[in-house]
């Protein structure tokens, strides 16, 4: 028989949720990959209307030289455009998580209230003023982790309940104690 493996420390964190903090756990949780590939669609795209649009005109009679310096331009051009519609989709992405966040803190003022979490290897403790909450690790399956913190999620789909930890509120751990735990009981979602 194997032993088993000595419980983890528990990891404490102290904090109050601040609107970045839910902006970043909004943010998180509707991440998706599909950005990655907006711009090379847009120039297939592009360069698929341009060709199109030179054949129906019939523009083909043009010399070597020509078709070459009209393909390199479609392909700048599709490339510059592809690049406003990614910037474009990440400014309105931004100002949407925004919105949420705000009407997250608008709604829920005790979000806003300082925070002791503590994280053991049956699951994460939170205590405020007004609230006293155990979530087992079986609750959020999923996590995703950011530049400032890490999100817990209850399932992979858009609009699931989230729990986010932030990275500053590590009081005596650093970032990789409160990853290793995570990895142990729940999943990085892609």
């Amino acid at each position: 028989m194997l032993p088993e493996p000595a419980p983890a420390d528990p990891i404490r964190l102290d904090y109050a949720l601040t609107h970045d903090d839910l902006r970043d756990g909004v943010a998180a949780q509707q991440r998706r990959g599909w950005v990655r590939w907006l711009v090379p669609i847009l120039a297939v795209a592009v360069l698929a209307a341009v060709v199109t649009g030179l054949v129906s005109a019939e523009v083909w009679e043009l010399p070597a030289d020509a078709v070459a310096i009209v393909v390199g331009v479609v392909l700048v051009l599709a490339a510059i455009i592809g690049g406003v519609a990614v910037l474009l989709v990440r400014l309105a992405l931004a100002a949407m998580y925004h919105w949420q966040a705000h009407l997250l803190v608008r709604g829920n003022p005790w979000l806003s209230q300082p925070v002791q979490a503590t994280v053991t290897d049956t699951g994460i403790h939170l205590r405020s003023a007004t609230e006293d909450a155990a979530i087992a690790w079986s609750h959020h399956p999923f996590y995703i982790e950011t530049d400032r913190s890490f999100v817990l999620l209850a399932s992979k789909g858009l609009g699931a309940m989230s729990v986010v930890l932030p990275k500053s509120g590590l009081v005596e751990a650093d970032p990789s104690q409160l990853r290793a735990m995570l990895a142990t009981h729940v999943r990085e979602r892609p």
